[in-house]
């Protein structure tokens, strides 16, 4: 037994403190060593099945504490994975479905070139020693990524397409093509290189690895610590119904059949058009349409769940209706149309980086996150016009049109590590957008050739709120969004006849808009935020009637957008946020149609969008001191330049059981940057005139 003495007590302490210094010194040294000397990588855990090849070796099977070297070649595509540990404190997790090479690297001190992918995904966290960046490089068929940040992934796919996504700090990510063109990615933010050597930039969804393309934008909050669990922010959709319902001037709109007019359309545009109507006319239109992604079954043998394939659908019914009164040189007439929307998904990641307590920081396990969501979009007009003249060749009229989104979004994550430690997080939101257009417009007939012009003016308000948030079924604060704006446009077409056989056609429009929100979030300060926007667009398009079974078209269009925003603190009425967006497009597009065989027709057309958008953002600090845009994300200051270039082709064919009854059914295609999607149109026009069909 040892006899207790205050003195023996304090050569405890003293020991303790000596020797948790010597760990310290011990462990600081060994990592300036590791930064310093020479790197290694050595394989530290192999799950399933991979293999290893190259160097003169043949195909083996790979095992834990290999070093590797360079031209080693890594197969994880029989369902293995592998995690590779970097003596300086970094880490490489090559995910099932890989093929990797480790890069012949020429300074082995700081092994700048890390690796290149062939094909399939990687996780990397790379270490950083008092704040200094590792100089990592890593190559794919089609990118260069200098690595700046501390954790992101990067996918490619077998025809070279890369796509990086960032979870915490900065990536730099930049053409083989042309090295000169370069994106640099946030956290919450990702970048796709194509095959054809072209950058695009997209918002992520760090947490279930779900990204959207930039043609369907969505705003989701970087998780943090408010106890969010990085649920899905409610304007995911909203932001989207208030893109279709209110017109800002903030989307690029491509030029479609130019030269060739649709009266019902035209004239619920433009009021004045439908005077030439000579008798009573309508027209029923039913569109279903859907999608789907077959990624359901690789997450239901995963997570041996039953079948559900995430799904994307839509049903439109809509309509239109003018009675011309010839008495009065009158027409009277509407439209109306109700589109309903749904999408279901999910997801899941059993090697993914968990976020919020009760998880320590680099905490990883199993997460699933389900989306469940409803649209419901309604129109409704009325419009009046009149002949004036002798000849009655000028038009005016008046249309009245009200319009509203209401949708409901059921967003629910469930984390789990190794221990069986787990958190669920649900949030049930609602939207509404109400709108109210008012246009006037004139209409003139030449000789061979007719003028319109209309003016619009519209009011707008809308409204976002999460009804239900809870976090392991304890209620939390949920997020609320409230807009108004207004927006004006004034637009042209010019539509006339060259030959019997050759038309053309060419329109314009300059749209201006201003709006307000007044934003509640959980991950960010309450703030309100004003912006304006100026859209100006041309078209121009010829159409030619080879023969009575054949026609073809050709379009190009193009435009500027400009959009500024400010986003004041409400409590403070300190500057937040000052974003300046500048976009230019450009498009092209050809189709045709054919009658093939008695009432069979088909059709085809292909479009090409280019797109060059320029961001200027500046944050300012909130009265905690943090830099945040109005998603809940650190975004660096500065200007930043992106080129887009996007494809779409819609393949139809369809069958007329009479000159007034059309069932058509149409594929419409990205070429790979989403899912097909399936349209089918069945149109009825009664009271129509027979030398139209």
């Amino acid at each position: 037994m040892v006899q207790y003495r205050p003195g023996n007590a304090m050569r405890v302490i003293y020991s303790l403190m000596l020797l948790a210094s010597a760990n310290v010194f011990l462990a600081t040294t060994a990592v300036v060593r590791a930064q310093s000397g020479p790197v290694e990588a050595r394989v530290t855990s192999v799950t399933g099945f991979a293999t290893i090849s190259g160097n003169g070796r043949g195909t083996l099977r790979l095992q834990g504490g290999v070093v590797l070297v360079p031209g080693d070649e890594i197969d994880t595509r029989a369902g293995g994975r592998v995690v590779i540990d970097i003596s300086d404190g970094s880490q490489v997790v090559v995910l099932p479905g890989s093929r990797v090479i480790i890069a012949d690297y020429a300074n082995a001190t700081s092994l700048r070139d890390l690796l290149q992918i062939v094909v399939g995904r990687i996780r990397v966290r790379i270490n950083h020693f008092k704040g200094k960046p590792n100089p990592y490089r890593i190559k794919s068929p089609t990118a260069s990524i200098a690595v700046r940040g501390t954790e992101f992934e990067v996918s490619v796919a077998s025809k070279g397409e890369t796509r990086v996504v960032v979870i915490n700090g900065l990536v730099e990510v930049s053409s083989l093509k042309d090295l000169k063109r370069r994106l640099i990615a946030a956290p919450g933010h990702g970048v796709i290189v194509r095959a054809d050597y072209t950058l695009d930039s997209f918002l992520s969804d760090v947490l279930t690895k779900k990204t959207v393309d930039r043609n369907e934008r969505r705003i989701t909050g970087e998780p943090g610590d408010d106890g969010s669990g990085g649920i899905q922010s409610s304007d995911t959709l909203y932001e989207r119904s208030v893109a279709r319902i209110i017109e800002r001037g903030e989307t690029a709109l491509p030029v479609r059949f130019t030269a060739f007019s649709d009266l019902h359309l035209d004239s619920l545009e433009n009021p004045a058009y439908s005077t030439t109507f000579t008798k009573a006319e309508g027209r029923i239109y039913v569109v279903p349409s859907l999608n789907g992604s077959g990624s359901g079954d690789e997450i239901r043998e995963r997570l041996g769940l039953r079948r559900q394939i995430p799904i994307d659908y839509k049903f439109v019914p809509a309509g239109s209706v003018f009675v011309p009164i010839e008495r009065f040189k009158a027409t009277i007439g509407g439209g109306f149309s109700f589109a309903r929307s749904g999408a279901q998904s999910l997801t899941a990641d059993d090697n993914s980086l968990l976020q919020n307590p009760p998880f320590a920081s680099g905490t990883t396990g199993l997460r699933t996150v389900s989306v469940v969501s409803t649209d419901n979009i309604f129109r409704g007009s009325l419009i009046f016009a009149r002949r004036f003249g002798n000849r009655d060749r000028t038009s005016i009229g008046f249309g009245i049109e009200r319009a509203g989104s209401i949708g409901n979004i059921d967003d629910s994550i469930t984390q789990s590590d190794t221990m069986g430690i787990g958190r669920t997080d649900h949030v049930l939101s609602r939207y509404s957008v109400r709108s109210t257009k008012f246009t006037v417009g004139a209409a003139h007939d030449f000789d061979g050739a007719r003028l319109g012009a209309y003016y619009r003016y519209s009011t707008s308000n809308g409204r976002d709120e999460d009804t239900l948030r809870v976090v392991n079924n304890v209620s939390q604060a949920g997020d609320l969004t409230r807009s108004l704006g207004s927006s004006s446009e004034i637009g042209f077409r010019l539509r006339g006849v060259f030959t019997p056989r050759l038309f053309y056609g060419a329109e314009s429009s300059f749209v201006f808009g201003r709006s307000f929100q007044d934003l509640r979030r959980t991950v960010i300060v309450n703030s309100t935020e004003r912006s304006s926007g100026v859209r100006a667009t041309f078209g121009l398009g010829l159409g030619f009637s080879y023969d009575q079974r054949t026609v073809f078209s050709f379009d190009v269009g193009g435009g500027v957008i400009s959009r500024h925003l400010n986003r004041f603190e409400t409590l403070t009425g300190n500057l937040l946020e000052a974003d300046r967006n500048n976009t230019k497009f450009l498009s092209l597009h050809v189709a045709g149609q054919r009658d093939v065989w008695r009432n069979l027709f088909m059709s085809v057309s292909l479009m090409a969008l280019m797109e060059s958008h320029t961001s200027d953002v500046t944050l300012h600090p909130d009265r905690f001191g943090r830099l945040l845009n109005n998603s809940g994300i650190f975004v660096r200051n500065g200007q930043l330049t992106n080129l887009f270039s996007d494809l779409y082709s819609n393949y139809g064919v369809g069958w007329r059981f009479k000159p007034d009854l059309v069932l058509q059914y149409v594929l419409t295609t990205d070429y790979g940057q989403s899912s097909p999607r399936h349209i089918f149109i069945f149109r009825h026009t009664f009271g129509s005139r027979k030398e139209d069909k």
